[in-house]
């Protein structure tokens, strides 16, 4: 995790996490990010190593496994394009919450009504969410057009629960009708990448994975980590 990092500390995680570099020793990768080896044992320790060399070595290893993985492929940017997916599922498995997924289980299992709010790419969840607990029995409805979502707080009670998805946790109007649901009675969830205050937006924020290029969707598919969590 990058949080409790300095600035530069998250330079050099950046670095590691997408450069990709070949010379690991502390006096390369000190004159290439123009930094001090002080530094870089810092950020080892920060990572729960016990200096640079250590972390180095680990590094490595976890490299040679992943080119492992992808040995039959020969072509750069499919092996990108994996490797960007299984930085998402490395990512998914840091997040996962096992109580907090169980505590959802339980309030779809309460809900008299359940409603999914998207927009845009996330629109696309919100309509693979309804389709799923239909089928296990739940009544549900997506709720993805923007007078519809303002329109909203004249259905929801108390009985109903509310899940929003907001990959960058700004989608005004899935945020604004969240709001509306939580004053309304409901149970709000948002499903986001963005660590926000709970109180501020919903009954719960569920995390989800964020890569680099997710937000573009210049080489991975920006809902795959929305539909992870709900297959969770």
């Amino acid at each position: 995790s990058l949080d409790g990092m300095t600035h530069l500390e998250k330079e050099i995680a950046h670095y590691f996490l997408y450069d990709s570099p070949k010379g690991l020793t502390a006096e390369a990768v000190a004159k290439k990010l123009h930094v001090s080896k002080a530094s870089l044992t810092r950020f080892a320790q920060k990572c729960g190593f016990k200096g640079y060399r250590e972390f180095a070595f680990e590094y490595q290893r976890y490299k040679e496994e992943s080119e492992g993985q992808f040995s039959t492929i020969h072509q750069g940017l499919t092996k990108r394009v994996l490797s960007d997916y299984d930085e998402i599922l490395a990512k998914t498995y840091s997040l996962v919450d096992e109580e907090q997924i169980l505590r959802i289980s339980r309030r779809l299992e309460e809900a008299k009504r359940v409603y999914f709010y998207g927009q845009g790419l996330s629109s696309l969840v919100s309509q693979e969410m309804k389709i799923r607990f239909m089928r296990l029995g739940l009544i549900c409805e997506a709720v993805t057009d923007d007078h519809m979502l303002q329109w909203m707080d004249n259905l929801i009670d108390s009985e109903c629960l509310v899940i929003g998805q907001s990959i960058s946790g700004k989608t005004l109007a899935v945020m604004e009708a969240l709001k509306k649901a939580q004053k309304k009675g409901a149970y709000t969830i948002l499903m986001s990448t963005q660590k926000l205050e709970k109180d501020d937006v919903a009954d719960e924020v569920l995390l989800v994975a964020s890569a680099k290029n997710l937000s573009y969707g210049n080489r991975i598919s920006p809902q795959f980590p929305l539909l992870l969590m709900v297959d969770l």
